[in-house]
């Protein structure tokens, strides 16, 4: 769960909407991660034969940071930029059955919510990061990650696994498994869809 949660829903959200993504000229795409030196287990990604709560978070990390590099790889000169972001700790209730201790020093070395969100928005507007491309953020500026992650193997085998687990070449593109409207523009609605606004209301 804790993969298919951190890893393939980004992986496979991206991957649908690539083509309004370069059809736009201009788009950014941040993955939210941290730093990871967790190497993945390609045999045992979703920790089906032996999870550790701390290894498969730390894997999760590290596939967002295989899929960045990976993707940014793929958008190369194409108007869409890719990176990933590190908020750093952050306020949240995501430690709450923690050891009290540990809840204390999370909390007390973690930033609140809105301070992250302010980083994300700069990253994802800002002109400053236009043409900020393929990086590792942390506060605005490059962070190292660790060397697995560079291997292009890794990227690419992380990318094709994700794609067979997600199904995600057999869709069409653009495709909404919710079958709502939301990845459809005015023109190209399909047929029996539509919006909430246009549904009839009910008199009593």
């Amino acid at each position: 769960m804790m993969f298919a949660t951190n890893h393939l829903g980004p992986f496979l959200l991206t991957y649908l909407l690539l083509d309004r993504l370069l059809d736009s000229g201009s788009a950014r795409v941040i993955n939210i991660t941290a730093p990871s030196t967790t190497q993945l287990n390609f045999d045992d990604l979703q920790g089906d034969k032996n999870f550790n709560s701390l290894n498969a978070f730390g894997a999760t990390k590290m596939a967002n940071l295989l899929f960045t590099y990976e993707l940014a790889r793929r958008m190369e000169n194409t108007g869409v930029t890719v990176n990933a972001l590190h908020p750093g700790l952050v306020r949240s209730t995501l430690m709450k059955e923690a050891f009290a201790p540990i809840r204390f020093l999370t909390w007390l070395f973690s930033s609140p919510a809105n301070h992250a969100a302010e980083e994300v928005v700069k990253v994802a507007i800002s002109p400053e990061f236009e043409e900020t491309h393929g990086k590792f953020l942390h506060k605005g500026k490059e962070i190292e990650a660790a060397a697995y992650t560079l291997d292009p193997a890794n990227q690419l085998k992380l990318w094709e696994i994700s794609e067979k687990l997600t199904h995600a070449s057999e869709q069409e593109p653009n495709h909404d498994p919710t079958g709502s409207i939301a990845m459809h523009n005015n023109d190209d609605i399909p047929e029996g869809l539509i919006r909430p606004e246009d549904e009839p209301t009910q008199k009593d």
